[in-house]
């Protein structure tokens, strides 16, 4: 699970990259979230795996964080948003406090309920692994977006 997360580090990091201005706020038609949405997601969900991880860890928490990108957050004003570099800067901190807790991270913890009451598993570890899952979903629209946005320029 680590390695995971610490893979999705890099690809989020890698994915960014190379996007001019206004890109980073392409949406092919508006039902789908933008670059800087995506991002400030991930690393949103990610405080949410930290707190299913260590319940006392203080968490850093970005400005209007969850109004700009909790699920089922509305797309803001481009201006409300982190710029990629911050967001993923950000993204990058709240991966590896997540694998330093994934190392010290206990069977009966995994397997304890979680103080979470979620549409999907009761579990501590269900719950992380769903979280894992929903990243790797994100990484794909992410490289979606990408590849419109590269595509676009010519």
């Amino acid at each position: 699970m680590q390695q995971g997360f610490a893979s999705s580090s890099r690809k989020v990091a890698k994915l960014a990259e190379n996007f001019v201005g206004d890109e980073v706020f392409f949406r092919p038609y508006d039902k789908v979230n933008h670059l800087a949405w995506e991002i400030g997601h991930l690393a949103f969900i990610r405080n949410t795996i930290i707190k299913l991880l260590n319940s006392g860890e203080k968490l850093d928490i970005y400005e209007n964080e969850r109004n700009i990108y909790a699920p089922g957050s509305p797309i803001q004003p481009n201006e409300l948003y982190a710029s990629i570099p911050e967001i993923t800067a950000i993204f990058q901190k709240r991966g590896e406090k997540i694998i330093e807790l994934l190392a010290n991270l206990t069977e009966e913890h995994w397997d304890a309920e979680s103080p979470f009451k979620l549409p999907f598993g009761t579990t501590v570890g269900s719950q992380i692994w769903t979280f894992f899952m929903h990243e790797s979903i994100h990484l794909g629209e992410i490289s979606y977006l990408k590849n419109i946005v590269l595509r676009n320029r010519a």
